[in-house]
């Protein structure tokens, strides 16, 4: 599918942080791996792509600075997706001793859809994803293709065991530097942001970027989740933890796509405005004029391809339940389908 994809990249220094930068077949074109020595021991954020070209330019990117994986002493893996997790393996063969830590929530959830015993199970789960999104507004043919995906992207997960599992405000002593860990579910239920105390970076994963806003909502959850959280209402999750960011005074925000961020205050007060006007614009749109979820989504977002159209749609719906939980809006179904109206 990506076999004609031209793989690019760069390195690019800022203050004592080495920024991998490599193309990525998405819309957010590039994927980006930070490297930088706290007091001689060095510290990755993320394990990058293991697709095609992406691993050899990494590793060219790694020689290029003067390091090799076995050089590494930790690696810190934000969330469960695949540009995110590619080349953990790889890494710790290459290299026994790195450090690999990532949060109890992504820890389970890789370690279930890795599990073949479960892929049965992942397939009920996404027939009846796939069904509710029928009640949603979408068409029987486009629910079918979505179900496969989404049952394919979680059969995709390689397992490897973490040497640390990480939950929320736990801190790493690494030297003289104190690392704290930040749990932000929204664009992923296990996402965390990394946050070195002394030098005041904050590495945001796909949790903050530049230029757009993630995506939130919920894909196939682990059932094993669901006795300790209820992720329904993921939007007010996010939200919640762009507050706990803010208060962090972060110096620089060094995403995982698009720009570094240097005015983080600015930037979130801007994603939050950003949630503020499109929760007003839905409940504006369906005021006393009940609309399915696919039918917002259609006027909020257009017409896009397949992947993109469950996206939206899965966006919309993290709004309307938010709103719903407020008690601003309803939900009322009818002939076999869904609709909200406020």
């Amino acid at each position: 599918m990506f076999k004609d994809f031209k793989f690019t990249s760069e390195v690019n220094k800022i203050e004592d942080v080495y920024q991998i930068k490599i193309t990525v077949p998405f819309e957010v074109k590039y994927a980006c791996v930070y490297l930088y020595d706290v007091d001689g021991d060095l510290v990755l954020i993320d394990a990058g792509l293991n697709m095609l070209e992406w691993s050899k330019l990494f590793y060219s990117a790694l020689g290029d600075i003067g390091v090799k994986i076995k050089d590494i002493n930790y690696c810190f893996i934000t969330h469960r997706h695949m540009d995110h997790i590619g080349l953990m393996k790889k890494f710790k063969r290459q290299n026994p001793d790195l450090q690999l830590m990532m949060h109890e929530i992504t820890h389970s959830t890789i370690k279930w859809e890795s599990n073949r015993d479960n892929h049965a199970e992942i397939e009920e789960l996404a027939e009846e994803n796939a069904n509710l999104m029928l009640k949603y507004g979408f068409s029987r043919e486009d629910v079918k293709n979505v179900a496969i995906m989404m049952s394919s992207w979680a059969k995709m997960a390689i397992y490897q065991a973490p040497d640390r599992i990480l939950h929320d405000r736990d801190e790493i002593n690494i030297n003289t530097n104190k690392i704290k860990i930040i749990w932000t579910p929204g664009h992923s239920l296990g996402h965390i942001c990394i946050f070195d105390q002394n030098k005041r970076y904050l590495f945001s994963g796909d949790h903050i970027l530049s230029r757009i806003t993630p995506h939130i909502g919920n894909f196939i959850i682990n059932p094993n989740l669901s006795d300790e959280h209820d992720f329904t209402n993921i939007l007010q999750y996010y939200l919640r933890s762009l507050d706990i960011i803010n208060d962090l005074n972060s110096k620089i925000i060094f995403p995982a796509h698009q720009e570094i961020i240097y005015n983080p205050h600015e930037r979130i007060l801007e994603i939050k405005k950003h949630h503020d006007t499109r929760l007003a614009e839905i409940s504006t749109m369906i005021e006393n004029n009940p609309m399915t979820p696919r039918q917002i989504s259609l006027k909020h977002f257009g017409e896009l391809d397949q992947m993109n159209s469950y996206l939206g749609l899965s966006e919309v719906l993290g709004h309307l339940i938010y709103l719903e939980e407020e008690g601003k809006i309803k939900r009322i179904e009818k002939d076999g389908k869904i609709f909200f109206s406020s």
